[in-house]
Parts: structure tokens; C-alpha cells; sequence
């Protein structure tokens, strides 16, 4: 998962902000193209929205080419969705005992 610059999405009849990018990767045809799924979460991991992206053509034949698909597959949904990714998500600590 990816923070990503807070993005003000309309949720339940009040304006909620998304600050993470989560995703997969539910088909590849390991040949031509692939399509992702993807959520944008709150801080407390609350879906805000979600939905699938599509690659084909010719940016699914670079996917990957940099030595890191899964990073690239976040960019190109970032630039897809016009997201800008902030970092890496890290959870937050156990309360401590």
C-alpha cells in the first residue's frame, strides 16, 4: 500500500479523505494486458472508493521493465487516477503493554 496525498472524495452524504492507495492484480493475460483493482482508503483503512484500471498496448509491454512491476503498477495508477503517492503505508505501532 502507498500513502498518497489526501484527495477529498464524496462518501455517505459528507466529504471524506482518501490517504492510501491499496491494490492487485486480479487478471493477466501474461501476454498483452492486465487489469488491476484498487481501493483508496482513510487513515483508519476505511474504503472510501474503489473499482479496477486496465493496461494494455504498449504500457503493459514496459511494465515492469524498470526491475520493479509492483511500483510501477502503483504509479500507473496513481497517474491514472491523477493520485499523487506521498510513500510506502506503514501501519501504526501496537499500543504499547
Amino acid at each position: 500500500m502507498k500513502t498518497i496525498q489526501p484527495i477529498s472524495i464524496w462518501k455517505d452524504g459528507s466529504p471524506t479523505n482518501a490517504t492510501i492507495l491499496k491494490m492487485y492484480i486480479s487478471y493477466d493475460d501474461l501476454e498483452s494486458s492486465a487489469v488491476f483493482q484498487y481501493q483508496l482508503l482513510t487513515d483508519t483503512l476505511e474504503v472510501v472508493t474503489y473499482g479496477s484500471l486496465g493496461i494494455g498496448g504498449s504500457e503493459y509491454s514496459s511494465w515492469g521493465s524498470s526491475g520493479d512491476s509492483n511500483e510501477e503498477a502503483y504509479v500507473f495508477a496513481a497517474t491514472s487516477l491523477s493520485l499523487t503517492i506521498t510513500g510506502e503505508y506503514t501501519p501504526p505501532a501496537p499500543p504499547a503493554e
